[in-house]
This record gives C-alpha cells, sequence and structure tokens, in this order.
C-alpha cells in the first residue's frame, strides 16, 4: 500500500504541475486577446514568470532539500519553458474546440491593407446575426479581403479568446507539436526515473526521504 501511495504522489505531483501550466498559460493568453498594451504584456509576463516557477514549484513538494539538484532542476525548467512557449496559444485552441461556437462572421476592419492572394491577411471581424465585435484574426484567403467579406470563425462566447480561423499553419502547428512532445516526453521522464527513485528507497530503508 505505501509502495501505491508513493507512485500516486508523483503522478498527483506531475498532474498538478501541468496543472499550473494550463491556468498560467491560458491567463496569459486570454490576456492577449484583450490586445497589446503594456499592462498587457507585463501582466501576461508575470503569468508566464509565475508558470515557470510554479510548475517546478509544485513538482519539487515534499522532496528533501538534498534531492533538489540539478539533474532534476534543469530537465524540469527545460520541460516548462517548452510547455509555457505553447500554453497561452494551445490552451485558447483547446478551450476553442470544446465550447468555442461555430459562426458567420464580417469583416469590420482590414489591418492589413491590399493582399497578396494566398497569404495570412489581419482583420478584425463582428458576428453577422447580432454585429458584436469579436477581435481579430489572421485569416488565409486566395483573394484580398475586404470589409463586408463574410468568413466563418470559431468564436469564444464569453468572449475570453480570439476567435480561431480552423486554418492550420503548418509550420507553426509543426513548432507547437515539437515543443508540447519535448515538454511532455522530459515531465513524464522525471516522473517514471523519480518513482522509481523513491521505490528503491522504500525498499532498502523504509522510507523515500534521502
Amino acid at each position: 500500500m505505501p509502495r501505491t501511495r508513493l507512485v500516486v504522489r508523483q503522478i498527483l505531483l506531475t498532474l498538478g504541475s501541468l496543472l499550473t501550466c494550463f491556468v498560467a498559460g491560458g491567463a496569459a493568453g486570454a490576456l492577449y486577446s484583450r490586445g497589446l498594451n503594456l499592462i498587457v504584456v507585463v501582466l501576461s509576463t508575470v503569468f508566464i514568470l509565475l508558470g515557470l516557477f510554479g510548475m517546478g514549484m509544485v513538482w519539487f513538494i515534499g522532496e528533501d532539500q538534498m534531492d533538489v539538484e540539478p539533474q532534476w532542476i534543469v530537465p524540469m525548467t527545460i520541460a516548462s519553458i517548452c510547455l509555457l512557449a505553447v500554453a497561452p496559444i494551445g490552451v485558447g485552441l483547446a478551450y476553442l474546440e470544446v465550447f468555442g461556437e461555430r459562426v458567420a462572421v464580417v469583416i469590420t476592419e482590414d489591418g492589413s491593407g491590399e493582399s497578396t492572394p494566398g497569404t495570412y491577411q489581419a482583420v478584425r471581424v463582428a458576428t453577422v446575426a447580432s454585429g458584436e465585435d469579436v477581435g481579430e484574426m489572421a485569416y488565409k484567403s486566395e483573394h484580398d479581403l475586404q470589409v463586408g467579406d463574410r468568413l466563418e470563425a470559431l468564436v469564444d462566447p464569453r468572449g475570453w479568446f480570439l476567435p480561431d480561423t480552423m486554418q492550420s499553419y503548418p509550420p507553426l502547428r509543426n513548432l507547437g507539436y515539437g515543443f508540447t512532445g519535448t515538454g511532455l516526453g522530459l515531465l513524464l521522464l522525471m516522473t517514471v526515473l523519480r518513482t522509481r527513485r523513491d521505490l528503491r528507497r522504500y525498499r532498502l530503508t523504509g522510507t523515500r526521504q534521502r
């Protein structure tokens, strides 16, 4: 039974660390949806830093001070940076996939001006049904988008996140997969190694402490 508790303990710490990342990254992403200004940049940076340090602090809860060594700190830092690099965007997209509403929108502002067909164009949109402004998005179109053009977008009914065009941008997507895979892979490896260490110590000494 104690061995089971050791395994469950480590799994919960890892899940808690991931939850810290998602909350901090999601908060930063929601702030960016309000538009870029000094306050947004400062607060978003604060949330990212809190997430960076918070992930490690949660994962090391109950750890003997002598066990908080570079062999754990370095990979934990790398994992945190990788996951927090994609969390502000990834959390928002995941949220929209679950809670977003697919609606018709109309372009109210063309931020890109005259654009080359086949490129991403920055536009501000509002819902066709109510005329409610839902923010900006980058939309890839085969023609130069104009004010008044209608599109389809995934919109957050609560207004926390910017609308999603439901178009994938391969380089950005692949980069996101790379960062996410690296972060989760390191975190999983560290979880397995520390669980194995704790079980070995318990078998030899009857305690997980050093």
